[in-house]
């Protein structure tokens, strides 16, 4: 039994000289474009790729270093008071997130509010708010959390999470909890 390549051999062997030379540049052009379909070209495109994203990468690092600078001028324009204030038996962390989304944030970024309550010591409790956040920017972010943990605030963030949006580079979805502690 004769084996594929001998086969081919044998095949090339009974064509002319003129026919064997068009089948070697038949061969080696097609050798040429499989080498660049499947080699140089995913090459030369995944470096494009890596600029256009390194590129992105340091427009979005330019954008956060401006929210570290007012974030940075703010703390430092802000009186030190030192603890936060307390709260009033009668205080509803939902009222006061509500307030404060309400005042930095479009209705419509709100994804959802939900209270929640858990016993502490003798005489307190803490309350919380979980909040989720849905296509918001990072100066909407920075803008609720000042409202959310003002110097005259007693409330708090417990938790807080934000992911870029995969539609929009410039917005984000965030994610998190506000609580206070008051007296029971």
């Amino acid at each position: 039994m004769s084996s594929v390549p001998h086969q081919a051999q044998l095949l090339l062997a009974r064509l002319s000289p003129r026919e064997q030379r068009l089948v070697a540049i038949f061969g080696s052009l097609l050798a040429v474009v499989m080498a660049w379909s499947f080699v140089v070209s995913p090459f030369l495109g995944g470096r494009d790729s890596v600029r256009r994203d390194i590129a992105t990468l340091r427009g979005e690092l330019g954008d956060l270093e401006t929210l570290a600078r007012q974030i940075h001028a703010s703390e430092t324009d802000m009186p030190k008071t030192g603890a936060p204030a307390a709260a009033a038996a009668d205080f509803s962390v939902l009222a006061f997130v509500q307030k404060a989304t309400g005042a930095t944030l479009r209705a419509e970024s709100v994804a959802s509010m939900s209270p929640a309550r858990r016993a502490l010591d003798p005489g307190h409790q803490e309350s919380s708010v979980e909040l989720k956040l849905s296509s918001v920017t990072l100066g909407e972010i920075v803008a609720l959390l000042r409202a959310i943990e003002g110097e005259q605030s007693p409330v708090y963030v417990k938790q807080f999470s934000v992911k870029k949006r995969y539609d929009d580079a410039s917005h984000f979805d965030a994610s998190l909890t506000a609580a206070a502690v008051l007296p029971s």
